[in-house]
Order: C-alpha cells, then structure tokens, then sequence
C-alpha cells in the first residue's frame, strides 16, 4: 500500500507543467530563428515552409496546454484540498506535519492516515467539512511511503 507525505502532496504536478512551457518556449525561438532566416532568404522557400510546420505545432501545443490546463487545476485543487487537510490534522493531533502519511493523494472518504503510532481512517461529511476519525488496523503491514 503506498503512502504519501506532506512533502509529496504539496510538490505535486508542478514538473509536468513547466516542461509544457518549456517546449512551447522553445518552439517560440525556433519559429523566430526560421522566421528571420526567411525574411534573409526570400528565395528559399524551406524556411518559409518550416516556419508554418512550427508555427501549427505552436499552435497545437497551445490548444493541448489550453485543454490540460482546466484538468492541472482541478487536480492542484484536490492536492490543496489534501494538503489543507493533513495540516489541520497535525493540527488537532499535536503532531508535526511530516510525521503524518496518507493512502490517497485526493480529499476522500474512508482515506488511511498513518501516524508514528497508529492508523486512522477519516470518515467526512457531506461536503467534506467535518471529518472524524477511527482506529484501523492493516491486513498487510507492508506499506511505501512516498515523500518526493
């Protein structure tokens, strides 16, 4: 069973976004080096025709970037709501942050939290404002915590 820390939760898919920004840059400078070579070399039509193949890969990755950004923020927004929890529970069982593990990278009911000395399940309201918790106790003790 996987586990994750604090310090997994609130580094979460900040790399996948930054590496789409970073081919979209990069597609920039190429479109704007294959751009003036064409304007230099009017007669030579490769660059022109490299500069349109770039620019429509630009624009598809702008369009990709567009319909995975609604997607990241969601997903940020269920990390956040994770994170908020877990230091509010540090919070109420007088514990430091980084001594709590959880089994779901999500806000959900029944999740497992794993303490120094116990494991908890959380069970939520409604609408997920109010939590309380029970003492549970692992099948199979074998569990990877992930902390990066």
């Amino acid at each position: 069973m996987d586990f994750y820390t604090i310090a997994y939760l609130e580094n979460q898919s900040t790399f996948n976004v930054y590496l789409k920004y970073i081919f979209i840059f990069v597609a920039l400078i190429l479109l704007l080096i294959l751009f003036s070579l064409y304007m230099r070399k009017r007669i030579e039509t490769k660059y022109r025709d490299l500069s349109i193949i770039l620019l429509l890969v630009i624009v598809f990755l702008i369009g990709v970037q567009y319909s995975d950004y609604t997607q990241d923020q969601s997903t940020y927004s269920k990390y956040s709501q994770m994170v908020q929890f877990v230091h509010q529970l540090a919070k109420d069982q007088q514990l430091d942050e980084t001594q709590i593990s959880v089994n779901s990278t999500t806000l959900v009911d029944e999740v497992i939290i794993k303490t120094p000395t116990q494991y908890y399940t959380a069970h939520f309201n409604d609408d997920m404002s109010a939590y309380t918790l029970e003492t549970v106790y692992l099948v199979n003790p074998d569990i990877r915590v992930n902390d990066q």
